[in-house]
């Protein structure tokens, strides 16, 4: 997957940005429901971050903000993003299914398109990757298209594939993320939210 979204940003074809626009509202929601939890915010860790859109929204709150992303043209733009915002953030290329050179003890975990990409050997590294950074008490919100869809678009990924990844963690609510402003394939797709608590 990385090839393509390599190409993509480097032609400047990124529909996922709409997309993050969209769930903008609903991902706003589901920050403030992690800070009723935590009396506040932490420490966040964006998988797989792109441009840093929701990296700057979740600094703005007052998250202490870190992203990771494999593609070096979407961790330019999301310091670029940030630094236009005035906000601080840390933004690491790397791989999702190591995040090592992160350190630990992450509260929120969000992962807006990232996962429901990968093959099962690496949803199997992220999983156990994500677990060994995220605090006792973490949190994650994902966003994962339905499975089966076509390419170019991501397989998709369900609860199932999700539990399956990440053992130790609980889906506790899912439910539809808008799709308004979306394209018509993104929308077919039907995205969801999953809240998982570890």
């Amino acid at each position: 997957m990385s090839t393509g979204y390599a190409i993509a940003y480097a032609l400047g074809l990124t529909p996922w940005e709409r997309a993050g626009e969209a769930g903008s509202a609903a991902l706003d929601k589901l920050f403030a429901r992690a800070e009723d939890e935590f009396g506040g915010p932490g420490r966040a860790l964006d998988l797989g971050c792109g441009s840093g859109m929701h990296l700057v929204a979740l600094a703005r709150r007052g998250w202490d903000a870190t992203g990771v992303d494999a593609i070096g043209k979407a961790v330019r733009q999301a310091r670029a993003r940030a630094a236009a915002a005035g906000v601080p953030v840390t933004v690491v290329q790397g791989d999702v299914t190591t995040v090592d050179q992160v350190g630990t003890g992450y509260q929120l975990l969000l992962d807006v398109g990232c996962f429901h990409g990968l093959t099962d050997d690496q949803r199997a590294r992220m999983g156990r990757a994500a677990t060994a950074v995220a605090a006792p008490d973490a949190v994650m919100i994902m966003l994962a298209f339905r499975p089966g869809n076509r390419k170019p678009l991501p397989r998709g990924a369900d609860e199932t594939a999700i539990v399956r990844a990440f053992e130790g963690w609980k889906v506790v609510d899912a439910g539809s993320a808008p799709v308004d402003g979306m394209p018509k394939p993104l929308r077919a797709a039907a995205p969801q939210f999953y809240l998982l608590r570890r």
